[in-house]
């Protein structure tokens, strides 16, 4: 029978989720639910620093270039099923998920409120790890109640 490469990468990006999610229970099963989100919070903080590190080897995001920054999101999110728009603005460049299967699983596992949290510590510390000089402001997220998560990747004064 053969196999279908599309319904092979859905299933790896769920498994990938599944596996977060039972770390994450694991620890809180075994150290409580107070260390469970500081571990949570390390974690993203790891992520968004590895992610940075990969980013700027592969040359798709240099420091200075805020789009680059940018584009680096948009596509490593597609890649994980994430719909996921940029726009150029006055302030910098703004990063739309118009839709995050992160969500849904954050919603399935009643951890709403975790969902933003661990995005913006991805984010914070990806952009700031390429360029220093940069930063990222929440304008949106879905666990507030919005139809799309939106992020300002900026440069600050």
């Amino acid at each position: 029978m053969p196999r279908s490469t599309e319904k092979d990468l859905k299933a790896m990006w769920n498994i990938c989720r599944d596996f977060y999610f039972k770390w994450r229970e694991a620890v809180r099963d075994e150290f409580g639910e107070d260390s469970a989100k500081k571990l949570v919070e390390k974690f993203w903080e790891k992520v968004g620093q590895g992610t940075a590190k990969l980013y700027l080897e592969y040359d798709v995001a240099r420091p200075g270039d805020l789009k680059s920054i940018a584009r680096a999101i948009q596509i490593s999110s597609q890649i994980m099923g994430e719909n996921v728009e940029i726009e150029e603005c006055e302030e910098g460049v703004i990063v739309r998920h118009t839709h995050c299967p992160w969500w849904d699983w954050y919603k399935r596992m009643n951890l709403e409120d975790e969902d933003q949290l661990g995005c913006d510590i991805w984010f914070r510390t990806t952009v700031r790890n390429i360029d220093p000089k940069a930063d990222v402001f929440t304008t949106k997220s879905f666990s507030k109640g919005h139809d799309v998560c939106e992020r300002l990747i900026y440069f600050k004064e």
